[in-house]
């Protein structure tokens, strides 16, 4: 069984919000999704292991959806760093009209039980 862990780092794109729109302007998960049991990591020939969480940035529009995902520091395995991109592409965040993209950072670690 996978879970995942994900820290998330947020860095504004922009002017910041006036003070009484930094409440309407706050990033929420939404939705946060869920590996199936059924996911496996497999080590092909030739990856070794970084022994570092994927990293993966990607952008997070006024829509709450996830764009732009790419991973910016390798774990090493394809497996691993496929399966925290996915994590991050399918996570959706509340609507916040009017206050622009926010370009962001997620530190992935997945957990084997």
């Amino acid at each position: 069984m996978l879970y995942v862990l994900c820290v998330l780092t947020v860095v504004a794109q922009g002017k910041p919000a006036p003070k009484d729109d930094a409440k309407h302007c706050m990033l929420k998960l939404v939705s946060q999704p869920r590996l199936s049991k059924q996911n496996t990591i497999r080590t092909r020939e030739g990856e070794k292991s970084t022994r570092l969480s994927p990293l993966i940035t990607f952008e997070i529009l006024e829509s709450g959806e996830v764009t732009n995902a790419r991973v910016k520091r390798s774990s090493g395995i394809a497996d691993v760093d496929a399966h925290a991109l996915s994590w991050v592409r399918s996570a959706t965040y509340n609507k916040r009209p009017g206050c622009g993209v926010i370009d962001s950072e997620a530190s992935v670690q997945i957990h084997f039980h």
